[in-house]
């Protein structure tokens, strides 16, 4: 039996402030209307917090165990080690279930990307590859 094609990615980037999670709120419900699955994956350089500190599940979690954080509607899962970190892993685990992942942030990624500036900001950083379009934002 063939396997199905890995759902397609790619990446919106921007410096901080440029409009990336306001451009994918706009553009998600559109893909949702049309039926699709949509995943995100979220950069955050300053490191994952489901929780505050000192309350249970963070407690829980420190004191050495895997916490499911489940609500109305939803589950979280923080998890150690992690089953994937690498943003290529990530995604591929991502792409089994969705018909899209989206990376926000990301900006070294070798993946095709949306770049977001300021009209004044005009020269990509070092490093940043695989631009498709770029949208003046902010």
């Amino acid at each position: 039996m063939e396997e199905a094609a890995p759902a397609p990615a790619f990446a919106v980037c921007g410096w901080s402030g440029s409009g990336k999670t306001t451009l994918l709120e706009r553009v998600i419900p559109r893909l949702v209307a049309r039926g699709l699955a949509v995943a995100v994956v979220k950069h955050d350089a300053h490191g994952v917090s489901l929780d505050r500190s000192g309350k249970d599940s963070d407690r829980l979690f420190r004191a050495g165990a895997d916490v499911c954080l489940r609500g109305p509607g939803e589950v979280a899962w923080r998890r150690r080690p992690a089953p994937a970190t690498e943003l290529t892993a990530v995604v591929a685990a991502l792409a089994r279930d969705h018909d899209l992942v989206l990376v926000e942030g990301h900006k070294a990624t070798p993946l095709p990307k949306v770049w977001l500036a300021h009209p004044e900001d005009a020269a990509l950083p070092p490093g940043v590859g695989q631009v498709v379009a770029r949208l003046p934002w902010g």
